[in-house]
């Protein structure tokens, strides 16, 4: 019942049916009233934020911590891989890597190093103490490696069966700038919740569902930020773990600064877990990445 929820509410005939399509897979509510243009080569030249300074705790019985999450090796490459390959194929060539200085982070560096063996211009930005999104994008404004308006992607949500995303995305979002917005911000309408429910009345349970289904829009880590946004990531505290999305996100909701995109959840999968894994394991096996 759930699963079936999670594909009426997802099912893209009925989103074309009541949003407006802004990409091939994205779409927007009516209300909106966005407006997307083709902005290509331009949007190419946006710089692609990778944030790559997490512990990947959920993951760690197999990196064993000797390396971080992101370089999973899946189907003998890096699971980050394919998610840098699906922007640089693309035509993307600016990469910044928010990392820290781990064995974790040197691991990423040492990979990528400065982008010549791929074709694109990588540079890092890494923390010495955790910061958190909101202190790591302040720490690479700072020491000047994110100097401009940039796309943000958390390399492990694979974006999967969908080809243009990068331009798509890239394109919608400097739309909406145009527009007024500062951030734009990619969701699934609706997800699973990972774990599962325990309901009670006064104290005794009276049921348990094992991964409720949440119909509430919900971010899967891609969103792009103007740099009319980066005061506001400037007045955030020094040397401080601040989430964006609890501080920079909040206030610019309220004063109505950010664009949402809907994206149907079958082209999403967030890595984060080994049930996910497996799953993205499968659909690179059978070439459907």
């Amino acid at each position: 019942m759930v699963h079936e929820l999670l594909r009426e509410i997802s099912n893209e005939e009925e989103m074309k049916k009541n949003l407006v399509q802004v990409g091939e897979h994205l779409y927007t509510k009516p209300g909106q009233g966005l407006k997307v243009e083709d902005h290509t080569p331009s949007a190419t030249r946006l710089p692609v934020v990778f944030a790559m300074g997490g512990s990947g705790s959920r993951l760690v019985h197999v990196t064993r911590d000797s390396f971080s999450k992101h370089m999973i090796p899946v189907n003998w490459q890096p699971l980050s891989k394919y998610t840098f390959d699906a922007w640089r194929g693309l035509g993307f060539t600016e990469f910044r890597f928010l990392t820290d200085n781990t064995h974790r982070g040197n691991s990423i560096s040492e990979y990528y190093g400065d982008g010549s063996k791929f074709g694109t211009k990588n540079t890092y930005s890494i923390e010495t103490k955790k910061l958190g999104s909101g202190g790591a994008i302040k720490l690479a404004l700072d020491n000047g490696i994110i100097t401009q308006s940039f796309l943000w992607h958390q390399p492990d949500d694979m974006i999967v069966r969908y080809k243009n995303f990068p331009t798509d995305f890239a394109n919608v979002f400097l739309s909406a700038v145009e527009q007024g917005f500062k951030i734009v911000i990619l969701c699934t309408p609706g997800t699973l919740y990972p774990y599962g429910e325990v309901i009670d009345t006064g104290g005794k349970v009276t049921e348990f569902v094992e991964k409720p289904f949440i119909a509430k829009d919900s971010s899967v880590g891609i969103w792009g930020m103007s740099g009319e946004a980066f005061g506001e990531v400037q007045s955030l505290e020094n040397d401080k773990e601040l989430r964006i999305e609890s501080t920079v996100f909040k206030k610019m909701a309220k004063n109505g600064g950010m664009c949402k995109i809907l994206m149907p959840n079958d082209y999403w999968i967030p890595v984060n877990d080994d049930p996910n894994l497996k799953k993205f394991e499968e659909i690179v096996k059978n070439h459907h990445i």
